[in-house]
């Protein structure tokens, strides 16, 4: 999944929208790396998916919840080049 935007929430929680999620994996109790140019930075598990708003045009972007401390700048997040890719998906 590509990482298009970061939202910190209260009490630790952190928002990252993310394109191509393919809806046939499951991630949420999972452990997901972010990663950049085949490095990872950090594993992040996934708690919870979010509603987005602006559905209408955002509709191929799903918001997944993490209770971690996510290590990636706002503006890292939206320079489209971070992606969450489970551990039996790197190569």
């Amino acid at each position: 999944m590509n990482i298009q935007e970061k939202f910190e929430l209260s009490e630790g929680v952190t928002i990252l929208a993310c394109s191509g999620y393919e809806n046939v994996f499951d991630v949420i109790g999972k452990k997901l790396n972010l990663i950049c140019d085949g490095e990872a930075r950090q594993t992040l598990t996934v708690s919870g998916e979010k509603k987005m708003i602006n559905q209408k045009t955002n509709f191929k972007q799903k918001a997944f919840e993490t209770h971690d401390k996510v290590l990636l700048s706002q503006e890292e997040a939206q320079n489209g080049k971070w992606q969450l890719i489970g551990d039996c998906l790197i190569s």
